[in-house]
């Protein structure tokens, strides 16, 4: 029998390498994203229902629970800023997501590099739908709060706070004296829920979310605090801080979209602690 030349058997073994490469690289690059917001669910219950328990999933938050039911977790999707999946952890694959209020990214640990990879797609669909719709229903919630706030401004006497919403504001003001920041917010958001032209408490509610870098709730409470005080004396300023968190927003959404978005970060915990409850 002909022997073949080192130069073929080398050309003959480089065209089977690739040719068991290629259906590998076709596959990677295939895209891996949910149809609707249907699939995206189905996808991220999939995923996790050998470990986890989804316990609400809706167009804003998802929710779930470690199947012994000790750890309880919080995504709130509308500020997901990247998402990202494969990195091993003590033999575990993961998907990784950067809340845009969190230092450092939160992730969740799945067994198999198949299901991490649906959760990360699943849950990128869905923070992209949600912010979409955060965006749509703060348009229109400002829109609804503009003639309301002509009301209240042009009546006399104006309105009195509910007891309701003064038991509200009392716990925040004594949850912001203890610094409690996050019940003080809870607490804002309660009273304004039901007694929304209550100007100090929307100023309030945005000093602090704006401190807690949730700048899209900031610029909205801002923005109702000025219709209800517009000739206010730290009109400026409240203008002011609206521009800057707008900046800060854009800032961390810019970043995501670059190259280099979401890596390089440091670990982070695997919940959104404001969330966690054992």
């Amino acid at each position: 029998m002909r022997r073949l030349s080192p130069s073929v058997r080398n050309a003959a073994a480089a065209f089977l390498v690739f040719s068991l490469l290629l259906p590998i690289s076709l596959f990677a690059k295939k895209e891996h994203t949910p149809g609707d917001q249907a699939e995206a669910e189905k996808w991220i219950a999939d995923a996790t229902h050998r470990f986890y328990k989804v316990d609400q999933l809706n167009s804003q938050y998802l929710l779930y629970s470690s199947s012994d039911q000790q750890y309880h977790y919080g995504i709130a999707l509308a500020r997901i800023t990247a998402v990202q999946s494969g990195a091993i952890r003590d033999g575990y694959y993961t998907a990784q997501w950067q809340d845009y209020t969190h230092d450092g990214p939160d992730y969740i640990k799945l067994f198999t590099r198949g299901r991490a990879e649906s959760f990360a797609a699943a849950l990128e669909f869905l923070a992209t739908s949600a912010r979409e719709q955060a965006k749509a229903q703060q348009e229109a919630a400002y829109q609804q709060f503009q003639s309301q706030a002509k009301s209240w401004r042009e009546a006399s006497p104006r309105p009195v706070m509910p007891e309701s919403a003064r038991e509200h504001q009392v716990l925040a003001e004594y949850a912001f004296k203890q610094h409690e920041t996050d019940k003080a917010i809870r607490e804002y958001q309660a009273a304004v829920a039901l007694f929304p032209t209550w100007p100090e408490g929307q100023f309030n509610l945005a000093t602090l979310a704006g401190e807690q870098k949730d700048y899209d709730t900031a610029i909205l409470h801002m923005k109702e605090y000025l219709e209800l005080v517009p000739d206010s004396p730290d009109v400026q300023a409240a203008k002011d801080s609206i521009i800057i968190w707008k900046d800060r927003l854009n800032s961390v959404f810019a970043a995501a979209a670059s190259p280099a978005g979401g890596q390089g970060q440091k670990r982070g915990s695997l919940v959104n602690v404001s969330h966690r409850s054992k």
